[in-house]
């Protein structure tokens, strides 16, 4: 009794690809940065907004892991999406709310600015769209050494000056927060 060969559907040399997953996650990838950063914009809830914020840098992290630049993503997570996000939320905290009705000038021009970025950013999208022919793929990872490098021979003295900076703006930060408003210095006094 001869066994008979079950023939598939498809041919044995045809190799199943996942072409569509990365602008799949591009796609996804830009919206969430597209529409945290307009979120961040147009919220009124400051802590909300510095949330979305954090979102937004996540997602411009998982472009730089798209890229190839995982080192890059690294720091995009640890400096932005964590350093930077909680330092807002520090300063949200520590900032005193008044009750006081406040507007701001910019979130009164919503509609000008809707359009102004329309006319700037539709014809980037469509040159873009017309004009994009995909580099050939490097292999991920092999960006630490070069990045490194430039960051400790060539760029290493604004490194240094950036971290003066951002110290200066810590202590600045902090000698802000603890200077007393006039009322509650006086109150002090009274008691």
């Amino acid at each position: 009794m001869r066994l008979r060969r079950r023939r598939s559907a498809r041919p044995a040399d045809d190799d199943v690809t996942f072409d569509f997953v990365e602008p799949v996650v591009f796609a996804v990838l830009s919206i969430g940065v597209i529409a945290g950063g307009v979120a961040v914009v147009m919220l009124n809830r400051i802590t909300a907004a510095a949330l979305l914020m954090a979102f937004t840098f996540l997602s411009m992290a998982g472009m730089f892991v798209l890229l190839g630049a995982e080192t890059i993503a690294a720091f995009q997570v640890l400096i932005y999406v964590g350093a930077i996000t909680v330092l807002i939320l520090y300063g949200v905290m520590f900032t005193k709310f008044s009750t006081s009705p406040r507007a701001l000038f910019f979130q009164k021009q919503t509609p000008l600015a809707a359009v102004f970025v329309a006319a700037v950013a539709v014809p980037i999208v469509i040159v873009a769209t017309l004009s994009f022919t995909g580099a050939p793929p490097r292999p991920g990872g092999g960006d630490l050494p070069a990045l490194a490098t430039s960051v400790f021979t060539d760029f290493a003295f604004p490194f240094e000056i950036a971290s003066v900076l951002l110290l200066a703006a810590m202590v600045g930060a902090i000698v802000l927060t603890k200077r007393d408003d006039q009322e509650e210095a006086a109150a002090r006094r009274r008691r």
